[in-house]
């Protein structure tokens, strides 16, 4: 029998430097991916991020109601006191 495929490899030593860049490039690649898989599980989630965008344009839609409504009441409300002041003044 002959030797392995890598016994060439090692025995050389430009073979040494191969191994050790393919090795190198292994590990800073596995890195980079606990990195991102560490990142994604910090991030929130999709359908939370939905949901809370959701809340948010419902929060200011109430808002600017709520504000509508109080420029409503302040106009129609001086109105509805003046005609019932002129309605109670024209049935005198």
């Amino acid at each position: 029998m002959g030797l392995p495929m890598s016994a060439p490899l090692v025995a050389n030593p430009a073979g040494w430097v191969v191994l050790g860049a393919a090795g190198y490039i292994t590990y800073k690649v596995g890195k980079r991916a606990g990195k991102k898989a560490e990142e994604d599980i910090t991030k929130p989630s999709l359908s939370d991020r939905m949901i809370k965008g959701t809340m948010k344009a419902v929060y200011k839609t109430q808002k600017c109601v709520s504000e509508n409504m109080g420029k409503a009441k302040d106009k129609y409300g001086t109105l509805w006191t003046e005609a019932r002041t002129e309605a109670d003044a024209s049935s005198n």
